[in-house]
């Protein structure tokens, strides 16, 4: 008799949590679509070795892969595997940074409704030690010359190497 009550107790236990967590597809699409056209950034502390010690081959993968890292992963724009081209090219010195670079991906938001689209972005990237070396990107949908990259780009020269700072 107890063991058919403990039966139950079970299995209301189990179903417990499936009815307290409502599922709301429309509005979790509509969140996603709207995070992912919003401008985002993001910094990449990592080991020196990741990046490649004076590889110009691995440390423009890296940088690659941190850029499709924010648009598939992170964003969940642009589906891994979908045609992109990524034009990445040399920009002026920044503060602060020994290395910068602009790039334009376009490509279709195969995450969302497979329209084309455009993202802009900044990478800067510098060593902070011997081992360690930050990458930081600056992604828009908007062109760089808009005025939502001086925001953007205030926040990046905020950014420190000393970790207990940021």
């Amino acid at each position: 008799m107890w063991t058919r009550w403990l039966a139950g107790l079970t299995l209301a236990g189990a179903l417990l949590p499936a009815a307290a967590e409502p599922r709301l597809p429309e509005l979790e699409a509509k969140w996603a679509a709207d995070a992912a056209h919003e401008d985002y950034l993001f910094v990449w502390d990592i080991d020196r070795n990741t990046i490649g010690r004076g590889d110009p081959y691995r440390t423009f993968r890296t940088i690659y892969d941190g850029l499709m890292f924010a648009l598939s992963d992170a964003r969940r724009m642009i589906a891994p595997g979908t045609p992109t081209v990524v034009n990445l090219d040399p920009i002026k010195h920044v503060d602060g940074w020994d290395e910068a670079y602009a790039a334009r991906v376009a490509s279709r938001e195969t995450y969302l409704e497979g329209d084309p689209v455009v993202v802009h972005a900044e990478i800067t990237r510098r060593d902070c030690s011997r081992n360690r070396v930050q990458v930081f990107y600056l992604l828009s949908l908007s062109p760089r010359e808009e005025e939502v990259w001086k925001d953007m780009r205030r926040i990046r020269a905020t950014i420190s190497c000393d970790k207990s700072k940021n």
